[in-house]
C-alpha cells in the first residue's frame, strides 16, 4: 500500500496527539466524484448512506456531485443530510411506535421522508402521524437481518399494510449485506444476480396484484463494481473512503482508501513483534471477511499484521524486518471504516502537506 497524496506526509509527526482519525481530502473528493459518475453509468440514482462518515462537510460534497436524496439510518444523520441541501431523506430502519416515530414525524418539516418498513404494523405506526411519507419495502435478498421473502409473502404483506392517505409505497429495496461473506468474484457476482431478482421477481408479483413500486433499490459497496445496471437506485456509502474489508474483497486499490487512523509505535518488544497505542478504543474490532488477515492495513507495511487489540493497545507482528521504533507513527487503514469513525469526534483533514483542518463528526453515536 503506497501514501499517494498524503499517509507519508500525515505520518510526520505534525499532527495531533496520537491515535486520531485522519483524512486525505484529495481522495475523498476523488471517490465522491468517481462513484458519481459510476451510478450515472449504471442509468441509476445516487442515494449515498451518511452512516458512512455522520459528518456535514462531506454530505454538502456528496450534494455538489449531485445526489438528491440522502440514506440515513437514524434521525441525527438525517438532519445533517438536510443541513447538507438534500431536499429528501430515506431513513433505512424500520419504524416503530415511540420515540422513533416522533422523530420521523419532525423530519417531515424539513423535507420529503421516505422509510423502510418490512411489516404492516411499521406503516401502521407511519400511518398514525398523519403525515406523509414514501416507503421503502424491504426484501431479504439472502442476508436474513430485515425484510420479507421474496415474491408473493411480500406481496400478501405489502397488501395487508394500511397504506393510504400521505403514506404511499414508493419503493421495493434490499440490503445485500451477505456480499461479505463472498471470496471471489463469481461469488459476488451470485449476490448481485441474487438481490437484482428478488426485486424483479416481487415486483412482478406486485404488478400481478395492480400494485406499484416503481423504485428498485439496492445498495451494499462490495457490488458497487459489479452490478448489472438493473436497479434505479444505488445506496452506497463505504464508497467516500474505503477500508480494508473492501480491498480485500476486490474493490477498490489500497490507494484509494481516503481514511486511516493514525497511531504511534509505542514499543518493540521483539523484532517480529510492535505495539501501537491504536487499540479497540481507536480500531473496530471486526473482521468482515475471513480474506483480512487482521485487523487494518498499515500503510507502507505490508507485512505488518495488526493481530489483537486491546482497549488502549495494538499488537501487531511482522514476518519481515519492519525498520520501525518507538515514536514512529504509522496509518491503519481499518477493517471497517464506518464504526472506526463512530469512535472519533473529528477527522483531521489532510491536504497533501499538512492537517489543513477539523470536521466534525456530527452524528456519531454516543
Amino acid at each position: 500500500m503506497t501514501g499517494g497524496d498524503g499517509w507519508a506526509a500525515a505520518c510526520s509527526g505534525d499532527g495531533p496527539p496520537t491515535p486520531f482519525l485522519a483524512l486525505r481530502h484529495s481522495r475523498l473528493m476523488a471517490n465522491i466524484r468517481e462513484m458519481a459518475d459510476r451510478v450515472t453509468g449504471y442509468g441509476g440514482r445516487s442515494t449515498p448512506h451518511l452512516k458512512t462518515h455522520k459528518c456535514l462537510e462531506i454530505a454538502r460534497a456528496q450534494v455538489a456531485a449531485g445526489a438528491t436524496r440522502a440514506t440515513v439510518a437514524t434521525a441525527d444523520e438525517a438532519a445533517v443530510a438536510f443541513d447538507a441541501g438534500f431536499p429528501s431523506v430515506l431513513v433505512a430502519y424500520p419504524p416503530v411506535p415511540g420515540e422513533r416515530v416522533r422523530a420521523l414525524t419532525e423530519l417531515t418539516e424539513r423535507g420529503r421522508v421516505a422509510v423502510t418498513c418490512s411489516g404492516p404494523e411499521h406503516v401502521a405506526a407511519l400511518a398514525a402521524t398523519g403525515a406523509e411519507f414514501d416507503v421503502y419495502w424491504e426484501i431479504d435478498s439472502g442476508t436474513r437481518r430485515l425484510g420479507t421473502a421474496p415474491g408473493p409473502p411480500t406481496a400478501e404483506a405489502v397488501a395487508a399494510a394500511p397504506f393510504g392517505g400521505g403514506v404511499r409505497l414508493r419503493a421495493l429495496m434490499t440490503f445485500a449485506g451477505h456480499a461479505y461473506a463472498a471470496t471471489d468474484a463469481a461469488g459476488l457476482a451470485a449476490v448481485r444476480d441474487q438481490q437484482d431478482e428478488a426485486l424483479e421477481s416481487t415486483g412482478a408479483v406486485l404488478a400481478g396484484r395492480g400494485i406499484e413500486a416503481p423504485v428498485h433499490s439496492v445498495g451494499v459497496t462490495p457490488l458497487a463494481r459489479v452490478e448489472s445496471g438493473r436497479a434505479h437506485e444505488y445506496r452506497y456509502g463505504n464508497y467516500a473512503f474505503y477500508d480494508a474489508t473492501q480491498v480485500a474483497l476486490g474493490g477498490p486499490d489500497a490507494a484509494e482508501c481516503a481514511l486511516a487512523v493514525i497511531s504511534t509505535v509505542v514499543d518493540v518488544p521483539a523484532p517480529d513483534r510492535l505495539v501501537l497505542d491504536a487499540g479497540a478504543k481507536s480500531l473496530p474490532a471486526e473482521r468482515m471477511t475471513t480474506l483480512t488477515p487482521g485487523f487494518g492495513l498499515v500503510d507502507g507495511h505490508p507485512g505488518i499484521v495488526v493481530e489483537k487489540l486491546y482497549e488502549e493497545h495494538g499488537l501487531a507482528g511482522s514476518a519481515a524486518p519492519h525498520g520501525l521504533a518507538p515514536g514512529d507513527r504509522v496509518a491503519v487503514v481499518p477493517n471497517h471504516a464506518c464504526t472506526a469513525v463512530n469512535l472519533f469526534s473529528r477527522y483531521w483533514v489532510h491536504d497533501g502537506a499538512s492537517f489543513a483542518d477539523t470536521w466534525p463528526i456530527r452524528a456519531r453515536r454516543r
